[in-house]
């Protein structure tokens, strides 16, 4: 196991964290690919914490108003 996904979207490293329940866990291969590519980056004091972040474009969905969330998957028009 190389991440844990926790359902509040954190990404922590699984040799520094406790599991909780409902984590995700993203293996060895994955996480190299998505830090590879960009999609994930190290925090800066992830020697010490463990945290990784998501890198984004726009603020993550659970930050939306509702409809805003509606127009952005059912509203085909955009």
């Amino acid at each position: 196991m190389s991440l844990r996904w926790r359902v509040t979207g954190e990404l922590l490293c699984g040799a520094k964290s406790e599991p909780m329940d409902g984590d995700c866990y993203i293996d060895d291969r994955l996480h190299y690919h998505l830090s590879l590519t960009g999609v994930i980056k190290p925090d800066m004091e992830e020697a010490e914490n463990g945290l990784w972040h998501w890198r984004e474009s726009r603020p993550p969905y659970w930050d939306r108003p509702t409809e805003d969330l509606y127009m952005m998957y059912f509203d085909w028009s955009l």
